[in-house]
């Protein structure tokens, strides 16, 4: 009995024990890269991203892991590994009970996927627990100002964080930044890169195209992508996830949402009689290909959508993304 005593107080000390009995040792799934396998099953399924503090939705192999970062339900994930946001900022308002009787009244809902407050008519009655605001202001302190976490805290004046460089996210400017020599990060807004800083608070930037171009989660397989280049102020390929933020599925949809309307690219093909006199490209926005034809008038001014060479064309029109450096 004695020695029985002993080994169990031995376990409770070391937190060892032998294959006979289960490991004491608490893992915490949320801080896991799921394990996906080839990303070739149609078994779709949750998983928490702690880059960005999203559940996502993925596609793993049909092997089980009931010990790793992957759940049936998005709820199962958000109740695991979003606890700092209130189960209820995730619901969808409309599917709450209304009443025929109850008399309308305007609220306000919050968006998770958009960050932002929604007014709508409620015809329920008790609004404890629910994503259901009487204004602005509850459902930023309930909801937004938790969701988005870090990036929402402000940075600390007249003080010294080191020699370490960080990145911080200025909820104001909505843009990421490196810290000063007398600014400190607060609330864990401190990032070790502009990839870091932009994956876990871009979303909060409402204009896309003013992202950076990168992947803002994870993914089995990275397949054709477009993104805008806001230093070359055109759209360029790159392999990525299927994400959010500065990412698109075609060319011409982010040709369509972030270039503006003098960019060539965009424009109609500046041509008027054909004639085979002189060769000239143009590039087609919904093939996203550089087309070549004959002109009678073949002027290149630079300004409109017709080049000389194919080269200029797709320079122009169909560049591949370069990574930043110092990224």
């Amino acid at each position: 009995m004695l020695i029985q005593i002993v080994w169990i107080l031995t376990i409770a000390a070391t937190g060892t024990c032998s294959t006979s009995c289960q490991s004491s040792k608490i893992v915490d799934i949320c801080s896991l890269d799921p394990e996906i396998g080839d990303g070739q099953s149609n078994i779709q399924e949750w998983f928490y991203d702690k880059r960005t503090d999203r559940c996502l939705l993925t596609k793993f192999d049909s092997k089980e892991d009931p010990e790793g970062n992957r759940f049936t339900f998005e709820e199962y994930c958000v109740s695991e590994c979003r606890k700092n946001v209130p189960k209820y900022c995730f619901d969808d308002a409309n599917n709450y009970p209304t009443y025929y009787r109850q008399t309308p009244a305007l609220k306000w809902t919050y968006d998770s996927d958009a960050i932002k407050c929604v007014q709508f008519t409620w015809k329920g009655k008790d609004t404890t627990n629910k994503n259901v605001f009487n204004s602005q202001r509850e459902y930023e302190t309930k909801c937004k100002d938790r969701d988005i976490g870090p990036c929402k805290h402000r940075i600390h004046f007249n003080c010294k964080h080191g020699d370490d460089l960080y990145y911080s996210f200025d909820y104001q400017k909505k843009e990421c930044r490196t810290l000063n020599g007398n600014e400190c990060p607060a609330g864990g807004n401190a990032f070790y890169s502009l990839r870091d800083c932009y994956q876990r608070c871009g979303r909060v930037v409402e204009n896309v195209c003013k992202l950076p171009i990168q992947n803002m989660s994870f993914c089995s397989t990275f397949e054709r992508r477009y993104g805008y280049n806001t230093n070359t102020q055109r759209c360029e390929e790159f392999r990525g996830c299927p994400d959010i933020g500065n990412n698109f599925d075609s060319a011409k949809k982010c040709w369509d949402t972030c270039a503006e309307n003098k960019n060539p690219c965009v424009m109609q093909p500046d041509y008027k009689v054909r004639f085979i006199f002189t060769t000239r490209y143009y590039y087609d926005i919904n093939t996203h290909n550089c087309v070549e034809i004959s002109l009678f008038r073949g002027k290149v001014t630079g300004t409109t959508n017709l080049f000389e060479t194919s080269h200029d064309c797709k320079k122009a029109c169909m560049a591949t993304y370069v990574p930043e450096p110092d990224w």
